[in-house]
């Protein structure tokens, strides 16, 4: 037979909506034929994956697992468009297989580019017949001296990670550790910071803060001093809400995360440095 041409591609990807690749090999098992080349496809459950792509995707589920060392964990969000969906036991299974391929590095650290991983989500987002997408996924590689910890929600929607180091004794304050890790991700979960520290805010998040500071009613009237002081104040107030070291501790109302991790420092007699986390909430930025 002659070679598909990509008019020939458009066109069958215009009535069906699938990917232009399913098109290709559609056309090329079917020798060209246009209506064979559609009947394929919809008997493959390709038709109108495409066509579903501009659904809003606010549902979905997060996975974690952790290595029997407690040393590696791995952490990945699966969307899709309703908590129906969500609640499929096949949803909650792939999210679980790809976590635990991603602890054992069969696939990459994200598996949103890896071209396998997508391939079994399309398998499902066929089945489903609803828009899917592997959001995001990471791996915390524990070095030497250092802890990593997790929390997840009992809806599976809400999950965090941490990842402590320590100058001291980890075999003796490990269990300390682990669980002050735990506390920190369950803080990044209630409290949702985009942040570790003040210094990871980009500059010009902070510009355009205070110029929406400058804009409001509080700023009215306010010049020099008194609109340097005001700025400084609302500025705070933003790494406050916005940074975990910042944050005010759910458990311990009184202190600023810092503080709980300076306290644990000194207890355990030894520098622990909060190096890492991330936090996934399904519907969340």
């Amino acid at each position: 037979m002659s070679a598909i041409t990509s008019e020939q591609v458009m066109s069958l990807r215009t009535q069906t909506g699938a990917g232009v690749m399913d098109c290709k090999n559609a056309l090329k098992e079917t020798a060209g034929d246009l209506s064979k080349a559609v009947e394929l496809l919809r008997k493959k459950g390709l038709a109108g994956l495409a066509k579903r792509a501009g659904r809003m995707m606010k549902e979905g589920v997060v996975s974690v697992k952790v290595s029997p060392d407690g040393g590696t964990l791995a952490m990945v969000e699966i969307d899709c468009e309703t908590d129906f969906v969500a609640k499929n036991p096949a949803v909650r299974a792939l999210a679980e297989e790809l976590s635990s391929d991603m602890l054992t590095g069969k696939v990459p650290a994200n598996p949103a580019e890896d071209a396998a991983s997508k391939e079994k989500l399309q398998a499902l987002a066929v089945k489903t017949g609803e828009n899917m997408q592997i959001r995001r996924g990471v791996v915390y590689q524990g070095a030497a001296g250092t802890v990593v910890n997790f929390y997840i929600h009992s809806d599976n929607k809400k999950a965090a990670a941490v990842e402590l180091s320590f100058a001291g004794d980890l075999n003796a304050a490990k269990s300390d550790l682990q669980a002050l890790a735990k506390e920190l991700a369950m803080q990044s979960v209630a409290m949702s910071p985009k942040w570790l520290r003040r210094e990871d805010v980009p500059a010009e998040i902070i510009e355009k803060e205070k110029d929406i500071y400058k804009a409001g009613p509080a700023a009215a009237g306010k010049t020099g001093v008194g609109l340097t002081k005001m700025l400084e104040g609302r500025v705070n107030k933003f790494y406050q809400e916005s940074c975990l070291l910042e944050q005010v501790s759910i458990r311990e109302t009184k202190l600023s995360v810092s503080q709980v991790v300076k306290n644990h420092s000194d207890r355990l007699k030894g520098n622990i440095l909060v190096k890492k986390f991330d936090c996934y909430i399904v519907g969340m930025e």
